[in-house]
């Protein structure tokens, strides 16, 4: 083989391979990225599957839940009076009549100014009865009468019956009270001394608030000309 041939072979061989044109820094940053990637695309799958999951339970739940609800609802519902003879809420020993005097309240009309023996009932939102001051209506019946009214010395009120929130507050003169019946229960409550005055609004709920200014001993009923004012204002808030 002479010189010609060997630079003729020489002249064929491949040349030396290019410098790269990336670092290592370089492949460890791309690894990474496609390592976030990855877990991305895992953690949207599994959030996806949750919530369809969620999905499915939640209608569970409510298609399952409603039926039993609304029979429920009608089993509890009270019925409508049809004549004379219908039972009412309440019917029975302890239900308040109307005109007179009912097995739920004293024979002697109430102690006025938290004098006497007359004791303060105990207070809760949304209670019903004679037995509790509803904290609630008593602190918006407070609010509406002249002066300061502490609503420590709420009592239920001349105008309570089974089936209301009632509070009242013995003021000077008497005492003014008021009742919430709910929507489509009548106002059934004991008779009021002579002198008492009433005033009714409806609720934003569909009932009647019955507000009493009843009068003490000899004396007119307090604040009479603000007693519809009164429960024109305490309505709507129940």
């Amino acid at each position: 083989m002479d010189e010609q041939e060997l630079r003729s072979l020489f002249s064929a061989a491949p040349p030396d391979a290019p410098s790269p044109t990336f670092t290592r820094d370089d492949v460890v940053r791309e690894s990474r990225r496609q390592t976030v990637r990855r877990r991305n695309r895992i953690t949207a799958g599994v959030s996806a599957a949750a919530l369809v999951v969620a999905g499915f339970g939640a209608y569970g739940l409510t298609s399952g839940g409603t039926p039993g609800s609304l029979t429920a609802a009608k089993d509890n519902a009270a019925p409508a009076r049809s004549g004379p003879g219908s039972a009412q809420p309440g019917d029975g020993p302890l239900r308040p009549e109307v005109g007179g005097e009912s097995p739920n309240f004293s024979s002697q009309a109430p102690q006025q100014g938290g004098v006497g023996e007359e004791k303060t009932g105990q207070s809760a939102e949304g209670a019903s009865g004679c037995e509790q001051v509803d904290g609630e209506l008593a602190i918006a019946l407070a609010g509406e009468l002249p002066g300061h009214v502490d609503t420590a010395r709420a009592v239920p009120g001349g105008a309570c019956s089974t089936v209301s929130r009632s509070a009242g507050f013995p003021v000077e003169g008497g005492e003014v009270a008021a009742a919430v019946y709910p929507k489509g229960i009548p106002e059934v409550f004991k008779s009021q001394p002579a002198g008492t005055v009433t005033a009714r609004a409806g609720t934003a709920s569909g009932g009647v608030l019955v507000l009493v200014s009843v009068p003490a001993a000899g004396a007119a009923a307090p604040y009479a000309g603000e007693v519809d004012r009164f429960a024109r204002r305490l309505a709507p808030r129940f």
